[in-house]
């Protein structure tokens, strides 16, 4: 079992690579990003996780300017040991550019599966859909759509005997597809492949510090070509509460 999960996640991650390089060479353009998140868990000691995150990501390195808030108030839910069911809601704030600026309202439902999880090994695949409503600084851009992601994970204990244990550093991999039916998507980076190295290390009971890079292809439109590349640095702290702190 372990060994096929190993297989399915590397051949998962290596197709949205080899996928996503199918870029135009006169029409590619690069990006570095770095993405700072925080978030807030607090454990209901029930079958419920409230979960709030505020996140600031920019790109620094681009002719334009490209900045962005979002807010995250969601909510996990443990239906059977291995399946999480999850609701969110976003609300993002984006500087296009110098002279466009939208506002995202986004609701979110998902399901994230252990399909692996023994010892120092877990090995998930997380399901979103995704509504985005987006609302530019010039309304004829305003409109709607569905989106689908879906994220397969590994992620392995490294100095402990599982990930979730204080003083576990883990290494995280990760490959994730976004996909989107409709072509009316205006903005930047609306349809994209991410692959994912990161670390995270579990300080004690409540903290855990996480930093990632992300190798992201993206196009404008599903009609585009991946003609974007985005290197990605994300770093994110997250405080966990519990009843009674």
């Amino acid at each position: 079992m372990f060994r096929s999960s190993v297989i399915w996640c590397g051949f998962y991650v290596l197709t949205c690579f080899f996928v996503s390089t199918k870029v135009k060479a006169q029409d590619s353009r690069g990006s570095g990003q770095l993405w700072l998140a925080s978030e807030i868990e607090y454990n209901t000691e029930s079958n419920f996780v409230l979960k709030g995150q505020l996140e600031y990501q920019s790109e620094y390195d681009s002719e334009n300017n490209w900045d962005s808030w979002i807010l995250t108030a969601g909510t996990d839910y443990l239906l059977i040991p291995t399946l999480v069911l999850n609701g969110e809601f976003k609300v993002i704030s984006t500087d296009e550019n110098d002279t466009l600026s939208r506002t995202e309202l986004r609701p979110v439902l998902g399901a994230k599966l252990d399909i692996f999880n023994r010892g120092r090994v877990v090995f998930d695949n997380h399901l979103k859909l995704e509504w985005r409503q987006l609302y530019f600084s010039s309304p004829e851009l305003n409109s709607g759509s569905l989106r689908v992601r879906d994220r397969l994970r590994m992620t392995v204990a490294l100095t402990q005997k599982n990930p979730s244990m204080n003083k576990s550093l883990n290494l995280i991999l990760s490959g994730e597809a976004f996909f989107v039916k409709q072509d009316n998507e205006k903005e930047r980076f609306s349809n994209r492949v991410r692959l994912e190295l990161g670390l995270s290390y579990r300080l004690n009971d409540q903290w855990k510090l996480m930093t990632s890079y992300y190798r992201q292809r993206s196009r404008n439109q599903i009609g585009d070509s991946f003609t974007s590349q985005e290197n990605i640095l994300r770093v994110k702290a997250v405080c966990y509460l519990t009843k009674g702190l």
